[in-house]
């Protein structure tokens, strides 16, 4: 089984980015889940989140997912491939 950890988080006023690696190992594939700030639509005060999770192989992005279940299978397949 793969295991996941949580490597790092930043935060600003755009939203929120957390990192996770690859425990136990050196492979250059990190997932970021990135969450943004999407003001209201026709003028409504505030702000709804958005969360998306971006596969990167050597820092390069190379697929985006709407969950983090499908970008952790989708970068263990590419890990798998490599």
């Amino acid at each position: 089984m793969i295991r996941w950890i949580k490597a790092g988080k930043t935060a600003n006023a755009e939203g929120t980015t957390i990192e996770y690696q690859l425990a136990d190992t050196a492979a250059p594939i990190t997932i970021e889940s990135r969450k943004r700030h999407i003001p209201h639509a026709n003028g409504r005060a505030g702000t709804w989140d958005h969360t998306t999770y971006h596969v990167l192989y050597n820092e390069v992005e190379v697929q985006q997912r709407y969950s983090l279940r499908d970008a952790k299978a989708y970068a263990e397949r590419l890990l798998e491939k490599s």
